[in-house]
């Protein structure tokens, strides 16, 4: 009679420890890979930033000259 009982519990542990450990595992899988893909971005975020400030200084600087030897040769400055 106590094996009817003490089997099915003992099942229902061990089902509950590998689904915990299971989900530990997934979990922590889940994490490194939002990890890597945050890194990711943040890297891409850097590179584009750099580009952007690049590619506003190329075209502010021409500007920037031209306002220069406007103000001289009116005689603002």
């Amino acid at each position: 009679m106590l094996y009817y009982i003490a089997g099915p519990l003992v099942a229902v542990v061990i089902s509950l420890k590998y689904t915990e450990s299971k989900i530990k595992a997934h979990h922590e899988e889940c994490c490194g890979l939002i990890r890597e893909k945050v890194e990711l971005i943040e890297k891409q975020k850097d590179e584009h930033e750099t580009e952007m400030l690049k590619k506003v200084m190329t075209t502010v600087m021409p500007i920037a000259k031209a306002v220069n030897k406007l103000n001289n040769e009116v005689g603002i400055r």
